[in-house]
Parts: structure tokens; C-alpha cells; sequence
């Protein structure tokens, strides 16, 4: 059985606004759960910073300057990417020979849920938006962020994949945005000039080089865009990273012209004097463009090129004209681009399940299909077809199970080539927990930052050595068990004496040293000694593949093996990576999570320097913290702009480490390739306890370490702490970065709930609408008492309005096992332990469903004979019509509302009984080769905590080195830097959050003046 999604109040916290939280509250109180500030992220506010440098001489800003413009490092660590863009390998050996191989796809969609802010950075949000289809996607859009404000951890998956991925979007829509700057319209701004030329060129360039995004992205639906200003401005930006060796630019525009031809060709792609554009046509249409053969022949003609030209479509719907892609040989050349939506991408908005886990499997799923066809095999496509490519379930057909994929029209890509070695934990960057080799050292959690390379094929299952399909083995990501981080990959089928591929990575690996080896981490669940079946195969430049048994698994938990790489020598090169699945066994299953290919390659990596640590939730028993940091080395590539990239330090990521005293048991509490992360939940046995946070940097050849570098953690004063939030249900909430929010909150919620039938009914009525935003109710004093075998019928009632929970779908759950989570009725693993006693409504339907407002509507259910008797709850949860997603027992609804009622079950048969867990038990082990490490001394007890107490109009200060001031609307008010008092008199009366740095700890307070 499944284990719950350990949801905290970090959850909410880390998709709010990115306006500092500061509601009234008690003027003692000392911990915020607001955990990124990008108020500052202004893009004039970052172009004028830029400009101003500049005119100094300097590529970028001070960190004073950031500091005073409300910018702080503990924020640019999380929009500052460090991954170099890794390109990838020629694609003249793909898969389907019939593609055009320079032929582009541009994902111009959202990352997550929401619009700017900190959507899309890590928190502990596990059931997340982690897209993971790279390996065919040239450049991706940001399309829910404003320029320069896209987050590090979505931008160093993309790189690490050879995707270009734009810094965010700015819309010119038809409404009449001009997109504006300041008082005045972006198209004003970039053309102002200075001494004859453009102001802002070199500000734009540097910004975009110093934050390590690869350009910007526009919605230019009005006029303006083929002013001459606009297409010289665009055409500098070009010329100016050229010249600052920035090859990775991009300037993507969309509009509403259909086509390409002669007169626009200048205005909206560029001629023989240079680019302007990378331009998307057929916005306004929806569909791809009719016009394809003569738009490639004006891009020829104006360039000598087509790339950089992409027909477009809304993927609102798959039902488009697809057979246009490759109408003729110019058509053939046209890049394609996907697009949709503004808040959340068209392939997360059309994913569903019965609870999280589910709907994590079947956004994989879903992708997977729309990438490589509906059999999940780019080998094994479905004929192309314009009609039946349908998002969601339509009869027996499941999502895009008929659709031709990608693959067919765009080949694969892959970054993995240089020198060995190559690593992987199958890592899709979030999780129900982070696991250390097997067992669990933390909760919930999501970092796309912590994505691995994704594999080439999704997946290409074929006879050994061959071309030719096979079905006998499945490949999958899944969360239902992971070694490192998350997830893991889960093979299962039959295994034959014949043998199976799974054929995962495309590669060009050098052996550069002796000795090449795999190591391998599997796990089967079977006690006992047990054929693995698996063998890890590699590919040489002859076209020969070398097979390396696994060998026998011994016990039911995780394995890691290393083998010697037998046949394969210094020198030779690695064209594909895989796992075979040979032997006899018509009920495979095999969990992998970990697969390396090394050599004795060795590299020192940097040390980690500047670690920062900013608390956040802090409560007697439990905080999260905020960690940022710098490396110890010099930029190359990017010197001017201060940009390390992680491999030039002999990086390759961090481990994240937590201890409770100077000598306490080291656990892995995470990993990132970014030079910032957030730990969430850190449990403390109480005020003795003393936490002490560490980073250590793992070198690229990913044998070698740097020594730790150790934070302690001073704490708050204990006794006036609050005390630990307590652990119950998992949390059912409205997203407040979900389309509709506001509405939701006034008009969305239930009025009276009650029942017939059970021997203790309820009787709520008078239900209003939730003041804290969270649209979440839990009446106290309503108790529901029922019996095993007793029949209930239960009554829902919502609060009648005309954008009421009448446009939603319903359903309720008990907790029928008393193990404090709510199973779903079609789980494969246990369905008779199934607990949702009712699903209503479906997608879309037309006026929704009056009856749920007036007079309500009454479901009938059964209590199961076999209820665990004991204290339990029921819970109701309303979700939007417009797309099941966001429909789950647990986590964040769309435009929703939940209520949940105490149940007592009584009965005299034994209970179910809670699941079983089929995660490794016990405390993880310690990472290997911990070396010493370092306690930053400004940390010691002796420094004291930062505080701030408001008295007789001033703000006093203990303990702080700078602090910021920022008023209720989240605008920096004041910067101050060794300050002992502050003359509030100049404040209006409110409420107030400072926030306040002293040495490497950072401390939110809230003050009321």
C-alpha cells in the first residue's frame, strides 16, 4: 500500500506570491513562512542595475547594489544557473532515418502551477509539475515567468539536457498590455538611444549571461513588433552575444501573422544582415499553418535557413493537422512548436489520477505518449492521424494512445558525450521522501535541479542487439520506491532465455582511463537469494554490444553491485547504454535505481565556500531552512560576468547534509546542482537539540568530495517558540496560484453536510466561506459514528452562486483502515482496500451541475465489514470541471473546497489493517568518505540571534550586520547595514517584515508598528 504524501505548511508557503508574507500578527512573532522574496526581479529594476553597471565599466552588479535594490543573494541563488548548457550530440545517427535532422521542437509552455513568484523553485510540494521530455525539446518557453525571473533548478535541468530554455515571457496582448516598463511601453524602452545607439542592448545581454538563462521570449500580439527601432534593437541583441561569445541566444516571438513571407521576413526573422527573430507562426490560428512550403522558401531566401522557423500549435487540442508536417521537402525543414498555457502547461492541465502517486506515473505516461507515439516506443508509432489524438480516457483508449508522437517528425536528442563518466539514480526530481541509499532521511519534497539526464528513448524496448520491438518487458519511472532522491525506474514483464533490451541513453563516451565498471543499485522485494535476470549492456563504435551480468540478489532490500565492464577498454567509446532482461521469469519486476559507467578518471572538485543558512519555519521541535552558498574557484568562459559553471569547478552537484550536534549521525538530506536549496521540516528532539546544516561538493569523475562545510543552526529563544505543528491528515487545499483563486474563495464552499443512516449522524449546517484563503473547513464538535456493514446516506449542499462548487467535480473519502490516509478505490496494488466512497461529475460538462448548490445532492455507501474500528475522518473535496487534475484526496485543488468531519467505526469483525510498506527500514547509513569539514565560527552560540523589537516609534536592533525592511504590499521600504535602531516614525502604522542577517544566518521577523 502506498504511503501518504507528507505535505507541510512549507507546501503552501513556497507557492504564494513572491511578496514577503506579512499579515498581522503578534509583534513577538519570530518565524515567517515565506520562503523566496523576487519582488525585486523587476525586469526595469534588473535592466537599470545592469545599465548602471555598464556605464561603470562592470558586467553586472555589486552585491551592495542587489542588496539596496531589495535583491538579495539567498534570492539569486535560486534564479542564477551554474549548468553550461551542454549541446548535444550530431543527430545524423538518429533513430528514425525519415526526420530532418536539424529539425527543432520549441516547447513553448509553463513550468508547474502559477505565475511567477516561486512557482517552479524547490519546496516541498511533491506532487509537482517535474517534465521531463528534454530529449526531444530544443528550447523550452517559461511561459509563467517574466524575464529574468525563470528559476535556476528548471534552467539547469534543461542545460543539463542540451535545451535552450528561455529567462521568461513578456505579453503584448490584444487587451491592450503594451508590456510596459515603469510609466512608459516596452517598445518606448528598448528603443531609447544613446550617443546613436541602443541604451539597453549590453544591459539585456549581461543580465541574461549573469543569470545564465539563454534569452527571451515574446507574445507580441499587437502592433509595434516590425517597427524599424524593434527590429534593429533585436538584431543588436544578437550581434552583441555573438560578440560576447554567448552562442546559446535565443529571442523567440509569436504573433498573429499565419506565415513567413518576403516583406515580413526582416521584421520577424531577419535577412542577410542578421537575425531578429526566432518566430512561431499561427499563433491567432491554432493550428499549423497552411502556408509551411512558402514560409521555409522566404526563410531561405531571407537567411539561407529555416532554423529557427517553427509552425505552431495550440495543444488545446492534438486533433490538428499533423500530415502538414511533412507535406513536402520544405515543409519537412519547419521546426514545430507546442503551446499552452499561461499558468500551467496543456500536458499537466490534462493529467489526472486517483491520487497522487497516479497521477505522477501518469503525467510520465502522458508525456511519453505525445513524445515517442502511443505504444511509449519511438520504434512502435501509430499511423499519423489528424482525428482521435485525444488528452484524456475516451472509452477503452487511453490518453494519446493513437497518436503518432513527436518522434515522428522530430529526432531524439542527447547531451551525453565527452569522457566518462556517466551517472543516473533515475531522479525525477521530487519525491514523497528523499531516500539515501534505500532508506528515508527526509519528507516531501521537489527540485527540479536534482533531475537526471533524462533518457534518449522512452522507451525503446527491442529484441537483443536489433531494431525490432519487443513487448516483453515495460519501462517506467515511479515513486513507488527510490535508492537515491525519489524515484527510481521499474522494469516489469516477463524475462525470457532470449533476452529483452531497454535501450535508455544515445551517447558519445570516451573510456579515458582504466578499468571501466558499472555500478548498479537494484532491488526486487523478494527475500531470499534471487537471479537478478538483468545484465547492463553498452554498445561500442564497432556496433558490438557487451553484456555484464547483475548476478543474484540476496534479500528483499537494495542492492548495489559494481562490475568490471569486461570487453570494454581505455580508449574505446560508448555509443548506448542499456539493461537487458534475460532468464525465466513470467512475473518480472525489478526496481533500478542507480546506473553508473565509470573509469579510474580522477578530479578534484572546489570547496564550498560563503554557506548562508536563512530560517524559515521555526517551531519548537521542527524548522526548514533556506541554504545558499559559493565554490571556491574562478570563472572561465564567463569571467566577465562572475558565472562559475559547475564542470569548470569539477563539479558535477551537492550533496546537502544535515547532523544534530558537532558529532551527531550524518544524514543525506538532498541533492542539487544549483548553489541553493531549501530543507524542509528538519525534526528536533527538542531544546537541546543543535542543528547543523552542510554542503559538500562531488566531483565530477563521482568518486571524489570536497570536505564538508558546516553551519550550526543558531536557534530562537525555545520558550518563545511556537509549538510544532501536529502531524494529521495530509493537507487538501486550494492552489492559490491555480486560475480563479479569488473567486474561489468567496463563492466556492460548502453549507450543510448531513447524514441518515449511521448510528451517530451529522447535522452541520451554516458552512461560510474560509477566511484564511485555504477553502478548507474542519468543523469542530461534528462527529460522524458508523458501524461495519451499517448503509449511510450522505447529503452535500453548497453555498448557491453563480461560480459555485456547481462547476466542480465531488467526491468523499473515509479512512476505512484508521492509518491517517486515503487510499483510492482503482489502486492496483490493493483495490479491496479502496476508500472513496463516491466520484461525480465529468470534464466540461455543459452548465455544470445546479443540484450540488439547490437543494444539494444525497450519495448512498456501505460501511466495509472489515473498517478498522477507531477513530478515523471523512473527508469531501470539491475540485474545478474544467480539468480532473487537480481532483485528489490530498494536495491542492483547482478553484476547490474541503471539508473534513471526525469519524468514529465501531464493529465487532477485525480491521483491514493499515498497508504494507515496501520502502527499506531503518536509519540510512552515512555518506561515504565524510572528510572533517569546517563550523563557520561567526555561527557560534556566542554570536546570538538576530532580533528586532518595535518601541516608541523605532525599530531596535540586536545582533544584525543589514536587515530589510518591507511593508504589507511586499515593497522594500528600507536597507540598512549595521544597524542598532531605526526611526519608524517615516512608516505608516501596519505590519511590517524585517528581515535580518548576522553572519551566515538569516532571520524573518514580522513587527506591527
Amino acid at each position: 500500500m502506498k504511503k501518504k504524501v507528507l505535505l507541510s505548511t512549507l507546501a503552501m508557503a513556497a507557492f504564494m506570491s513572491a511578496m514577503p508574507s506579512v499579515n498581522a500578527v503578534a509583534a513577538d512573532d519570530s518565524t515567517t513562512s515565506t520562503i523566496y522574496d523576487f519582488s525585486g526581479f523587476n525586469d526595469k529594476t534588473l535592466i537599470d542595475l545592469f545599465y548602471k553597471a555598464q556605464k561603470e565599466g562592470r558586467k553586472y552588479p555589486t552585491e551592495a547594489e542587489f542588496a539596496a535594490a531589495g535583491i538579495q543573494q539567498s534570492d539569486i541563488a535560486f534564479i542564477r544557473s551554474h549548468v553550461r548548457n551542454k549541446g548535444i550530440i550530431d543527430r545524423s545517427g538518429r533513430l528514425i532515418k525519415d526526420t530532418y535532422e536539424k529539425r527543432n521542437l520549441w516547447m513553448n509552455i509553463p513550468m508547474d502551477v502559477g505565475k511567477d513568484g516561486a512557482v517552479g523553485q524547490p519546496n516541498s510540494r511533491f506532487a509537482s509539475d517535474v517534465f521531463s521530455m528534454w530529449n526531444y525539446t530544443n528550447l523550452f518557453g517559461s511561459w509563467n515567468h517574466g524575464f529574468f525571473s525563470a528559476p535556476s533548478a528548471w534552467v539547469d535541468a534543461a542545460h543539463r539536457n542540451g535545451t535552450g530554455i528561455f529567462s521568461g515571457i513578456k505579453f503584448f496582448d490584444t487587451t491592450g498590455n503594451p508590456g510596459g516598463v515603469g510609466s512608459g511601453s516596452w517598445q518606448q524602452f528598448i528603443s531609447e538611444k544613446e550617443g546613436g545607439n541602443f541604451k539597453y542592448t549590453d544591459a539585456i545581454i549581461n543580465c541574461l549571461m549573469y543569470f545564465g538563462f539563454d534569452g527571451i521570449n515574446y507574445n507580441w500580439e499587437s502592433s509595434g513588433y516590425d517597427d524599424e527601432d524593434v527590429t534593429d534593437f533585436h538584431k543588436g541583441l544578437w550581434k552583441k552575444a555573438a560578440e560576447n561569445g554567448f552562442d546559446d541566444f535565443h529571442c523567440g516571438l509569436y504573433c498573429f501573422n499565419s506565415g513567413l513571407s518576403a516583406w515580413a521576413s526582416n521584421a520577424l526573422f531577419g535577412d542577410k544582415t542578421g537575425r531578429t527573430f526566432e518566430f512561431m507562426m499561427n499563433y491567432q490560428s491554432d493550428d499549423f499553418t497552411s502556408l509551411m512550403k512558402t514560409s521555409a522558401q522566404a526563410a531561405i531566401a531571407a537567411m539561407g535557413t529555416t532554423d529557427g522557423l517553427y509552425a505552431s500549435t495550440w495543444i488545446v487540442s492534438m486533433d490538428r493537422t499533423w500530415t502538414r508536417l511533412n507535406a513536402d521537402e520544405y515543409s519537412k525543414q519547419v521546426g514545430v512548436c507546442l503551446w499552452g498555457e499561461h499558468a500551467q502547461s496543456r500536458i499537466w492541465s490534462y493529467n489526472s489520477g486517483a491520487d497522487a502517486y497516479e497521477q505522477q506515473a501518469n503525467y510520465q505516461y502522458l508525456m511519453e505518449r505525445m513524445m515517442s507515439g502511443g505504444n511509449r516506443n519511438p520504434l512502435d508509432r501509430p499511423a499519423i492521424s489528424n482525428t482521435g489524438n485525444n488528452w484524456e480516457t475516451s472509452g477503452t483508449k487511453k490518453p494519446l494512445q493513437t497518436y503518432a508522437g513527436l518522434a515522428t517528425w522530430i529526432p531524439e536528442r542527447s547531451s551525453i558525450f565527452g569522457n566518462l563518466p556517466f551517472a543516473t539514480n533515475f531522479s525525477l526530481g521530487n519525491g514523497d521522501r528523499y531516500a539515501y541509499k534505500g532508506k528515508k532521511t527526509a519528507g516531501s519534497w521537489y527540485n527540479m535541479s536534482t533531475q537526471d539526464v533524462v533518457p534518449t528513448y522512452r522507451w525503446l524496448v527491442v529484441k537483443p542487439g536489433t531494431q525490432t520491438v519487443s513487448t516483453d518487458i515495460d519501462a517506467a519511472f515511479t515513486h513507488a520506491d527510490q535508492y537515491i532522491g525519489g524515484t527510481s525506474l521499474l522494469l516489469t514483464g516477463k524475462a525470457t532465455a532470449a533476452g529483452t533490451d531497454v535501450v535508455l541513453y544515445k551517447t558519445d563516451l570516451n573510456v579515458s582511463a582504466g578499468n571501466p565498471f558499472a555500478k548498479i543499485a537494484v532491488k526486487n522485494g523478494k527475500e531470499g537469494t534471487n537471479a537478478s535476470s538483468l545484465y547492463v549492456i553498452v554498445e561500442k563504435a564497432d556496433g558490438s554490444w557487451v553484456e555484464t551480468p547483475v548476478g543474484n540478489l540476496t534479500g528483499a532490500n537494495w542492492q548495489e553491485v559494481k562490475v568490471a565492464l569486461n570487453g570494454v577498454s581505455k580508449s574505446d567509446v560508448i555509443k548506448h547504454i542499456g539493461l537487458r532482461v534475460k532468464g525465466s521469469d513470467d512475473a518480472y519486476k525489478m526496481y533500478v535505481g542507480k546506473l553508473e559507467i565509470n573509469d579510474d578518471v580522477k578530479a578534484k572538485p572546489a570547496e564550498i565556500k560563503d554557506l548562508n543558512v536563512e530560517v524559515k519555519d521555526e517551531y519548537k521541535t521542527q524548522l526548514t531552512a533556506k541554504v545558499f552558498w559559493n565554490v571556491d574557484a574562478q570563472a572561465q568562459k564567463r569571467a566577465a560576468w562572475g558565472l562559475v559553471y559547475n564542470d569548470e569547478a569539477n563539479i558535477d552537484h551537492f550533496e546537502v547534509l544535515y547532523k544534530n550536534g558537532e558529532n551527531g549521525k550524518v544524514s543525506e538530506v538532498g541533492r542539487t546542482s544549483s548553489w541553493g536549496t531549501v530543507v524542509t521540516d528538519i525534526v528536533l528532539e527538542g531544546e537541546a537539540d543543535e542543528p547543523y546544516i552542510g554542503v559538500r561538493s562531488v566531483s565530477t569523475d563521482l568518486k571524489s568530495y570536497s570536505p564538508v562545510k558546516w553551519v550550526k543552526v543558531t536557534r530562537g529563544d525555545y520558550a518563545q517558540l511556537p509549538e510544532t505543528p501536529v502531524a494529521d491528515y495530509p493537507i487538501s487545499q486550494l492552489d492559490p496560484n491555480a486560475d480563479g483563486a479569488a473567486t474561489a474563495k468567496a463563492t466556492r464552499y460548502v453549507t450543510d453536510v448531513t447524514t441518515t443512516g449511521a448510528t451517530g449522524n451529522l447535522d452541520y449546517h451554516g458552512g461560510t466561506a474560509i477566511a484564511d484563503g485555504t477553502n478548507y473547513s474542519h468543523p469542530e464538535g461534528h462527529v460522524l459514528k458508523i458501524k461495519q456493514g451499517e448503509t449511510v446516506n450522505l447529503m452535500l449542499k453548497g453555498y448557491n452562486a453563480s461560480d459555485g462548487l456547481k462547476y466542480c467535480f465531488v467526491g468523499a473519502w473515509i479512512d476505512f483502515n484508521c492509518d491517517k490516509e486515503f487510499h483510492p478505490n482503482d489502486i492496483k496494488e490493493d483495490p479491496a482496500n479502496g476508500e472513496r466512497l463516491f466520484k461525480f461529475g465529468e470534464a466540461r460538462h455543459q452548465g455544470g451541475y445546479p443540484e450540488l448548490q439547490n437543494p444539494g445532492k444525497t450519495w448512498t455507501f456501505t460501511v466495509p465489514n472489515d473498517a478498522t474500528p477507531g477513530k478515523s475522518r471523512l473527508r469531501v473535496v470539491y475540485s474545478d470541471l474544467w480539468f480532473e487534475g487537480a481532483f485528489l484526496p490530498s494536495g491542492y485543488t483547482s478553484k476547490g473546497f474541503t471539508i473534513d468531519f471526525d469519524v468514529e467505526i465501531t464493529g465487532d469483525n477485525p480491521g483491514r489493517g493499515a498497508g504494507a510498506d515496501i520502502h527499506d527500514q531503518g536509519v540510512a547509513d552515512e555518506p561515504e568518505m565524510l572528510q572533517g569539514g569546517t563550523v563557520d565560527a561567526i555561527n557560534s552560540a556566542s554570536q546570538g540571534v538576530s532580533k528586532v523589537e518595535a518601541a516608541e516609534g523605532k525599530f531596535s536592533f540586536q545582533n544584525v550586520e543589514k536587515a530589510w525592511v518591507y511593508d504589507a504590499s511586499g515593497v522594500l521600504v528600507k536597507y540598512l547595514v549595521n544597524p542598532t535602531s531605526f526611526d519608524a516614525q517615516q512608516l505608516a502604522s501596519g505590519v511590517y517584515l524585517v528581515k535580518m542577517q548576522n553572519g551566515n544566518i538569516i532571520r524573518s521577523q514580522k513587527l506591527v508598528k
